[in-house]
């Protein structure tokens, strides 16, 4: 697919996401760059289409700003210890941590 108009970021990249862009949309309808997902999906041998996906979080580093976590709802900036989900949406690793002690699902997407 082909972005139509300019839309949010690139969970993979943190890059915005505008139009022309070649994307790739998942079955949660959330929106990536093509070569990003294709290159996440190389890594972690995952299908998108495979329901077997693993939960547990792979931490990082973040290397620039980006969003806000939407757990604490505060930023996430450079240099922040991250965790980045299966469904590829990031949170602080120690607010993602607090959180699957009570729910075993990403706050974004709890039907995955």
């Amino acid at each position: 697919d082909v972005l139509t108009k300019d839309g949010a970021e690139c969970a993979i990249c943190l890059e915005d996401l505008s139009q022309g862009d070649t994307i790739a949309r998942l079955p949660c309808l959330c929106v990536y760059h093509k070569g990003c997902i294709d290159e996440w999906f190389e890594l972690t041998r995952i299908s998108i289409m495979d329901n077997s996906v693993r939960r547990e979080p792979q931490e990082d580093v973040l290397t620039k700003d980006g969003a806000e976590c939407a757990i604490c709802l505060e930023d996430l900036s450079q240099g922040d210890t991250i965790a980045r989900l299966p469904c590829l949406c990031v949170y602080h690793k120690g607010c993602i941590d607090e959180w699957f002690e009570v729910n075993r699902s990403c706050p974004e997407h709890p039907s995955d």
